[in-house]
């Protein structure tokens, strides 16, 4: 099964157009046939059509990934999500499924405390997989009180997970955490946030 659509999230000057470019190389030989699209306040340098940030609400960094599940978002049938901060190093196509809303099991957090106060998950949204207009609910959802959870939660795994969104997960083994390196070799090489020179 393949995805209709391939979508990057490109905000603020973290990551710029090259991130963006480059990933869609490294993905272009398994989904030749996907649309690219990247959601973006910058489209400056973008070589694959480009999705304006929505002008309201105003939403920083990772917030702005929750936008791909509104009903406003222009697309249609499969989405794959990948964050700007992976590298593409072997087929991980057989990892890929939609069921629903999926995410990553961080294993590699297994066996550490998680602080109740922090909200602490084992989940990550680096790679997301869903159905256009299956999940507008998690949208919805956000939107009800988005200050609030904005300011309660670091992030939207947390979001995701505290908010009994429902959600399932890819099999382990897709990604390798360079912050936590795991003791198998993943197709996927995942930087954790860390700025990276590509």
């Amino acid at each position: 099964m393949k995805p209709d659509n391939i979508i990057f999230v490109k905000h603020g000057k973290k990551y710029d157009a090259e991130y963006v470019n480059r990933l869609r190389d490294k993905l272009m030989p398994y989904y030749p046939t996907a649309q690219y699209l990247c959601y973006t306040d910058d489209p400056i340098g973008v070589e694959i059509e480009c999705i304006p940030c929505f002008e309201k609400p105003t939403l920083k960094y990772w917030w702005n990934k929750l936008a791909m599940f509104s009903k406003d978002f222009p697309v249609e049938g499969k989405c794959l999500y990948f964050d700007l901060d992976m590298d593409i190093e072997d087929d991980f196509t057989d990892f890929i499924k939609w069921d629903g809303l999926t995410v990553l099991d961080a294993y590699w957090k297994t066996g550490m405390y998680m602080a109740p106060h922090a909200y602490d998950v084992q989940i990550n949204s680096s790679i997301i997989t869903w159905t256009a207009g299956e999940q507008d609910y998690v949208w919805d959802k956000f939107m009800s009180n988005k200050d609030y959870y904005m300011r309660k939660y670091a992030g939207i795994d947390r979001f995701l997970k505290h908010e009994d969104i429902k959600f399932n997960t890819f099999e382990t083994g897709i990604v390798d955490s360079v912050a936590n390196p795991a003791d198998f070799k993943a197709p996927v090489k995942m930087f954790n946030g860390i700025q990276y020179e590509l």
